[in-house]
């Protein structure tokens, strides 16, 4: 081969990697303003994909009794959706507005007073003498005590502000999100399509077995988790309603987030039983201290029984990837962390049989 020849083939590499090169940056940039444009509306994406997922297998039940109307089902289903998060967080809303109302009421006077406390919480183990000088010190003067303490109430009452105006968002994006899986219902099918495609192309022929992964770990996750701690948010809720405890609705709020991160409703329980005790009747304290032990254990047989069913990890794998998926990407983590782990197990597991069919063969 002459130089010459030699040359033209050099130049004919260089532009194929010059043109390969003009190529992929051309995508890159593509991805990434595709990425900018969508970033305001990917928590509402993923929610309403996750929401989609969770409710597609009674979409289809409900779609096959109304003879194939798929707008007419995912709307009902959307409604029924409305209804049940709307209904539940209006009235806890309503509940710890009327609160704040009748505090202020109370102590948005000029000379508020603060009743001093009962002598039985110099009883109360660990907390009590603390407890109760802090409180006779208020009641003697808050003035004082206010300016005393402003550093330490300051930031409890901003954090108390910040937690109330999340919660918010969290009901907007929320009501947001049904209505995107409403949507995503409806074209269900196709989207299970491009998912199957899309996991074929990245793994070839467990691309199946992995979508059906992904929308069973979402649906697990979902039930254990979020719909566990609904309910336990929920049922203390109404109790503390029913038990007259103050800003129950906050309570209750906190409550269902303590048990999405696993840490359980029982801070909330230990507060409201202590109030409930000094601050009602009998008969009232021990109803409520019964209600909330109820709803303290009930997801130790809730959450194994939802999210085993059909599970396609063993469920201490899931645990781990809600868990580890929630520290590190906060509410969305819990479904993504549970995905990725669940996906990674399978994927181990596949190698591993793979490898010891070989040895068989051998």
């Amino acid at each position: 081969m002459d130089s010459n020849e030699k040359e033209s083939n050099h130049i004919l590499f260089d532009n194929k990697v010059i043109h390969s090169a003009l190529q992929l940056l051309a995508l890159s940039i593509l991805l990434y303003f595709c990425f900018e444009i969508i970033k305001p509306f990917i928590n509402l994406l993923i929610w309403g994909t996750v929401l989609a997922i969770t409710l597609f297998p009674l979409h289809k039940k409900l779609t096959l009794i109304l003879k194939g109307r798929k707008w007419i089902s995912a709307l009902i289903i959307t409604l029924i959706m409305f209804l049940l998060i709307i209904g539940p967080a209006t009235m806890l809303t309503l509940a710890t507005v009327d609160e704040f109302k009748a505090l202020n009421e109370t102590y948005g006077v000029e000379n508020m007073q603060i009743p001093p406390p009962d002598e039985n919480i110099k009883n109360w183990p660990f907390i009590g003498n603390p407890l109760y000088n802090l409180w006779m010190e208020a009641s003697d003067n808050l003035t004082d005590f206010y300016s005393k303490h402003a550093d330490t109430i300051k930031p409890i009452g901003f954090k108390l502000l910040d937690l109330i105006s999340s919660a918010g968002m969290g009901i907007l994006l929320l009501m947001a999100s049904i209505l995107v899986s409403g949507v995503l219902m409806v074209f269900g099918e196709h989207g299970a399509e491009l998912a199957s495609m899309f996991f074929a192309r990245l793994v070839g022929k467990q691309g199946e077995a992995m979508k059906e992964s992904v929308a069973s770990t979402v649906r697990n996750v979902a039930r254990g988790i979020i719909g566990v701690a609904f309910i336990q948010g929920l049922l203390a809720g109404l109790g503390m309603i029913m038990a007259g405890v103050p800003l129950a609705g906050l309570w209750a709020l906190i409550g269902m987030v303590l048990c999405i991160v696993q840490i359980g409703i029982f801070p909330v329980s230990a507060g409201v039983v202590i109030y409930i005790w000094t601050a009602a009747d009998t008969t009232t304290a021990i109803l409520l201290t019964i209600w909330m032990i109820f709803i303290g254990v009930i997801d130790n047989f809730l959450r194994p029984l939802m999210m085993g069913i059909g599970a396609p990890a063993p469920m201490i794998v899931v645990f781990m990837g809600t868990i580890g998926g929630f520290i590190f990407n906060g509410f969305i983590g819990l479904f993504t962390g549970a995905i990725i782990l669940t996906l990674g197990y399978q994927l181990a597991i596949g190698w591993l049989n793979t490898k010891t069919n070989e040895k068989n063969i051998e």
